[in-house]
């Protein structure tokens, strides 16, 4: 049953969508002039109509709608449209009006939708009139030309051009656009924390489980990772702030933490984790061999909101695309098929269940030790989330130092394999003891945990101010003197500690951004002023890094989720073009 409600939801999603008109194909515009004024003819596709209040007409910086004779509008008893084809004029003597040296520019704006409710995000237009020697001509000006010395033209972000590419692309290419997507996120830090959990879910199972059937579990934690991405990105576009960010507390994590440790214990033997006989028997009579799944789904569920908040340029565009469009449906199914792609190589974990790993023995139950250390280390990580490094440290070593001994760091080994068994064990425990003492040194980084002992400060280090308000950072952006950098960080942002330990440490980046003024905004916390902060640039969750100039942002050049050292140094290079 569970298998064909995603079926048929897939399928009536398709039924939906399958005609859904191009955006080119929806609003066709042919622009003429002559000696009476230049005149736009609009022509809808099938079913197609514009919103009266959305649409917008300026010449110059100047709103002209109430000097034109604009066409009859329908009223639908909540709005005024425009519901079929219609033409525009516009007098040449108010063009004349606008003209500065020897050309005026027309602009509209305009939401159209279809009368089966798919909405397209608004659509913006731009036309340039030109006189010379008394005759007039109109041209559109493409954005696609990239006439960067008009000072109209504005290129568009990565995760804005996204959203334009979901409105306007074929239902099924943008089903096989997101799935890409998807891929390339699970190669990102988001999807890591997931490995070790569906990898502890299976080996729980121990001998009695095959190929089909850790498959099976994978699917079905995929599909609820995925669901979980669907309802929570829909939910953050339309009530304007992150869901996933919103978990990020003390009571969530702490619960989820709690999770872990309870089924590390498990691993170790120290009890099993089973329902009431009662239930157990009721479920297996009802569903063979599929016990369990009810746990496993919610746990995708909650790894999705909780383990892995991260936010992307192809999970932010389809957020601004629900954002702009308030087609949830749409985006929401883009938001799922992304969710599957990301999950695809843990489906790759199931399937090997029952081919890669050798036959059922003694060796299951190191396996299953060593499993349960990594859900303690899972446990940790999450709760360093609120508790800081010094706790996330301390935890990793204590718990290293604890598995070393615990899988034979100091037993005797007479085989080659105990051996080197042994020592893999003894390496674990000097780099813990590393950890504890790094710890207690100040180091702010487990791959350096002996930073700490060089108390030379670093002339070089980054120094960021701190932003609390948004007044605070308008006022921080105007009065600087230098190009602004704004980072929105968060300590649960896999991603944001990404970019502060491989992109921000590069040399090539710390001399560029000397030349800058660089504001921190920290939003692990929440709250009002964060949240406010974050809606007024149209963000969902970090990371995003802003770069501003004469105090305006270079939408062009933002930057959602992770980025390399090379792509971010070409981007701070276009700031002093």
């Amino acid at each position: 049953m569970f298998f064909k409600f995603i079926f048929s939801l897939i399928l009536f999603a398709s039924s939906l969508f399958a005609e859904v008109l191009d955006v080119s194909k929806a609003f066709v515009l042919s622009p003429s002039i002559d000696e009476q004024g230049a005149e736009i003819k609009f022509k809808f596709g099938e079913n197609i109509y514009l919103y009266k209040d959305s649409f917008e007409v300026k010449l110059g910086e100047e709103k002209i709608n109430s000097l034109l004779n604009m066409p009859k509008s329908e009223n639908t008893g909540e709005y005024e449209i425009y519901p079929k084809d219609f033409s525009l004029f516009i007098p040449l003597n108010l063009v004349k009006e606008h003209l500065k040296n020897g050309s005026a520019r027309l602009n509209l704006s305009y939401q159209g939708c279809a009368k089966n409710g798919i909405c397209y995000r608004p659509q913006t237009k731009i036309y340039d009139i030109f006189e010379k020697f008394g005759k007039f001509s109109i041209i559109a000006f493409e954005k696609e030309q990239k006439d960067e010395t008009n000072p109209e033209f504005t290129e568009l972000s990565e995760d804005q051009s996204i959203a334009n590419e979901l409105s306007s692309k074929n239902f099924f290419i943008s089903l096989a656009t997101f799935f890409g997507y998807g891929l390339l996120l699970s190669l990102t830090p988001c999807v890591f924390p997931m490995i070790p959990i569906l990898s502890s879910i299976i080996v729980s199972k121990g001998g009695s489980l095959n190929a089909k059937k850790g498959f099976l579990l994978s699917l079905v934690y995929v599909v609820a990772m995925s669901l979980a991405y669907a309802l929570a990105g829909v939910g953050a576009s339309l009530l304007g702030f992150g869901i996933a960010g919103a978990l990020q507390n003390i009571y969530v994590l702490g619960a989820f933490a709690a999770i872990f440790v309870i089924l590390s214990f498990s691993m170790f033997g120290f009890y099993d984790i089973k329902l009431p006989s009662k239930f157990e028997n009721m479920i297996s009579k009802k569903s063979q061999n599929s016990s369990g799944l009810i746990g496993v789904f919610i746990m995708g569920f909650a790894s999705a909101l909780i383990v892995s908040p991260c936010v992307a340029a192809p999970l932010a565009g389809a957020l601004l695309y629900i954002a702009q469009s308030g087609d949830a449906i749409y985006g929401g199914i883009m938001l799922f098929v992304m969710g599957l792609g990301m999950g695809a190589p843990l489906l790759v974990i199931g399937l090997s269940s029952g081919k890669l790993l050798p036959r059922p023995g003694g060796w299951m139950d190191e396996v299953k030790k060593l499993f349960g250390f990594l859900m303690l280390i899972m446990a940790v990580w999450i709760l360093a989330r609120v508790l800081g490094v010094f706790f996330e440290l301390l935890g990793y070593g204590v718990i290293g130092v604890f598995a070393a001994i615990y899988l034979g760091a100091f037993e005797a080994a007479n085989s080659g394999w105990a051996k080197f068994k042994k020592a893999l064990c003894v390496l674990v425990f000097i780099y813990s003891l590393m950890l504890i003492i790094g710890a207690f040194l100040g180091s702010k980084d487990a791959f350096s945990p002996l930073s700490g002992l060089n108390l030379a400060k670093n002339e070089s280090e980054l120094n960021f101010k701190q932003a609390r308000n948004l007044n605070e950072l308008n006022e921080m952006i105007k009065s600087s003197s230098k190009p602004v950098l704004v980072d929105f960080y968060a300590d649960w942002c896999a991603s944001c500690k990404e970019i502060e330990h491989i992109t921000f440490k590069d040399a090539g980046v710390k001399n560029a951004l000397a030349n800058f003024t660089l504001i921190r905004i920290n939003v692990t916390s929440g709250g009002a002023q964060n949240d406010e902060m974050l809606r007024n640039f149209g963000l969902i969750d970090p990371p995003a890094l802003l770069l501003f100039k004469g105090g305006e942002e270079q939408k062009s050049l933002r930057t959602i989720g992770f980025i390399n050292a090379k792509n971010f140094l070409a981007k701070l290079e276009k700031i002093f073009k």
